[in-house]
C-alpha cells in the first residue's frame, strides 16, 4: 500500500469504526416460542421488520438491547407498530 493510500485509510478510519458502534443489536422474544436477535441502524426499523415474523395474535414483545450510550435496555413494545390508518387496510 502506497502512503497516499495509508493517508486517507487513517483519514476514514474513525468513520468507519463509528458506523460500527452505531449499529444496534436487538434481542426480540415474545415470552413464549418466537425468539431472535437482528442487527441494524434504526430500532423502529427493526421492528417493523420483524413484525410479519411474529406469530399470529401477538399483541407485545419483550426487547433487550445496549443503547448507544452503552446502557442495556430491556422493555415491552406493543405490535404492530406504525401508522394504524395504513395498518389497518
Amino acid at each position: 500500500m502506497n502512503p497516499e493510500q495509508q493517508a486517507v485509510e487513517k483519514a476514514f478510519q474513525p468513520l468507519i469504526d463509528a458506523k460500527g458502534k452505531r449499529k444496534l443489536s436487538i434481542r426480540v422474544t415474545d415470552l413464549k416460542e418466537f425468539d431472535e436477535t437482528k442487527e441494524g441502524l434504526s430500532f423502529k426499523k427493526i421492528i417493523k421488520g420483524l413484525q410479519s415474523s411474529l406469530p399470529k395474535g401477538t399483541t407485545e414483545v419483550s426487547v433487550e438491547y445496549t443503547n448507544r450510550k452503552g446502557n442495556k435496555v430491556s422493555r415491552m413494545v406493543k405490535v404492530p407498530l406504525g401508522r394504524k390508518k395504513k395498518l389497518s387496510r
